[in-house]
């Protein structure tokens, strides 16, 4: 039997701003947004609700999918009730702070540095300054998107010439962005350093990780970076 999603006391106001809302499959809606803390805050308010039948609420940049179980929820009254919710001021995403141990080391850091004309104290300074949101997790399983980078580190293109191999744990940058490469793989992201730290674990289904959480980063130590490597996240 399926039961309608009910108001358990966060605002909703039909008169407020509306997320653009549109079907997802069968099963799901994807609502988008002007900015990306707008849909971090809907999201965070979409999962404090706690509908029955709701099974996922995943932000992505300016968007948040919402999937539900249709045998448990009424996808009509559900979509009614998302269109009208409106996040309480001040709503924040719901997630963890993450600190990312890193040795600066990273075979792009002293050509970043060049081109930047800036030292190499002042490139690990920029990248450990800001607390980093985690906007998406792909092209890897477990490789956070995170954003923003300040100048003068933001706005570097992408390689020209992408490497075959990436190490696991490599901590890169491009663009706006920084993350971490949890697994080896090829990339075209700049190489800043690496962590210690074990990001996944395919086999256990181990992915700390999610959209919505923030990450800042530390600089370690090459002796510190031995101590602790393969300690997980």
């Amino acid at each position: 039997m399926t039961t309608s999603a009910q108001n358990d006391g966060a605002p909703i106001d039909p008169s407020g701003s509306v997320p653009r809302l549109s079907p997802l499959g069968d099963r799901a809606f994807l609502a988008r947004f002007p900015s990306e803390h707008e849909a971090a805050a809907w999201a965070a308010a979409v999962t404090a609700m706690a509908w029955r039948g709701v099974v996922d609420v995943v932000p992505a940049y300016r968007d948040v999918a919402v999937f539900a179980d249709p045998d448990v929820v009424d996808l009509e009254g559900l979509e009614l009730h998302l269109r009208a919710l409106v996040p309480s001021v001040g709503q924040a995403a719901i997630g963890r702070r993450l600190v990312i141990p890193v040795v600066y080391d990273g075979p792009d850091l002293e050509v970043i540095a060049g081109q930047l004309n800036v030292t190499l104290d002042e490139v690990v300074a920029c990248h450990t300054g800001p607390v980093y949101d985690v906007f998406a997790i792909g092209f890897l399983p477990g490789f956070p998107y995170a954003g923003w980078l300040r100048p003068p580190l933001a706005g570097l293109p992408r390689r020209r010439s992408p490497r075959t191999r990436v190490p696991a744990g490599s901590v890169a940058v491009a663009g706006r962005q920084t993350g971490v490469y949890p697994g080896e793989s090829p990339g075209g992201w700049h190489i800043l350093g690496r962590t210690p730290l074990r990001l996944i674990d395919m086999a256990q289904g181990y992915f700390p990780i999610r959209a919505g959480d923030q990450i800042q980063f530390t600089a370690i130590t090459a002796d510190e970076y031995e101590a602790r490597l393969h300690e997980r996240l």
